[in-house]
């Protein structure tokens, strides 16, 4: 499907029809060397830049350490939705956790 698009440059920037983009929220704008990129910005982005001074920070203040231990293995939907059948209609996970101690000893 084509679609004309009839644009307007003002002295405030360019405009683009509002009904041709409903949806759109925030645009970020990205200058290139042979073109202009108008996106939608996405809450991540924003979000993880924030993300990223925070680690930053906490790593200069001493808060925060990289653990050097392997990733528990992953458990798949099926065997979670297993274990929660199971404890929801066993004892409460205290109780689970005292008896494994207790078998241990």
């Amino acid at each position: 499907m084509t679609t004309t698009l009839v644009l307007t440059v003002s002295e405030d920037g360019l405009r683009l029809p509002r009904r041709l983009f409903p949806h759109v929220g925030e645009v970020e704008v990205i200058g290139r060397d042979d073109y202009i990129l108008i996106k939608p910005r996405t809450r991540t982005a924003a979000q993880g830049d924030a993300h990223a001074r925070a680690l930053t920070a906490l790593r200069e203040a001493g808060l925060l350490v990289s653990l050097n231990w392997p990733k528990p293995p992953l458990v798949s939907f099926e065997e979670r939705a297993a274990l929660a059948r199971l404890i929801s209609i066993s004892q409460s996970l205290l109780e689970i956790i005292m008896q494994e101690r207790a078998d241990r000893i």
